[in-house]
């Protein structure tokens, strides 16, 4: 078991560990909403940050909630075109899909959504030639 001074020096070497892979970050409490206080004492503990400045309480990152995304016009216009042109395609290959089921349903006489064909009997002589 250790000993309190081994514990302090253990904990203070520990602290300089993590200020050297993660600096103290200048704050600037001007810029803070009215409603925001400081962290008390006793809720210290709770906050950790990584090496890009992300915020975490309780070891669980904190999420930024409600933040929107604006585009520009130029954006919502090819969205809007990549969404309809992303609906056309999905609607051709089903489409697809449907035609090919079904011409291999009506050859392997398997149960088709719409009725078959009729099978066209083979003419019984040469093909008629007609002359100009």
């Amino acid at each position: 078991m250790e000993s309190d001074a081994e514990r302090v020096a253990r904990l203070n070497t520990e602290r300089e560990e993590e200020l050297r892979r993660v600096p103290l970050q200048t704050i600037d409490k001007s810029k803070w909403p009215k409603n925001v206080r400081p962290i008390s004492t006793g809720e210290a503990d709770g906050l950790g940050i990584d090496l890009n400045g992300r915020l975490y309480w309780n070891g669980r990152p904190v999420e930024i909630i409600g933040q929107r995304l604006d585009l520009t016009w130029a954006q919502t216009a090819i969205a809007i075109v990549v969404a309809v042109f992303t609906g056309v395609a999905a609607i051709g290959t089903t489409a697809q899909g449907w035609v090919a089921y079904h011409d291999w349903a009506c050859r392997n006489k398997q149960p088709a959504i719409m009725a078959c064909p009729a099978a066209q009997a083979a003419p019984a002589g040469p093909p008629l030639r007609v002359a100009i």
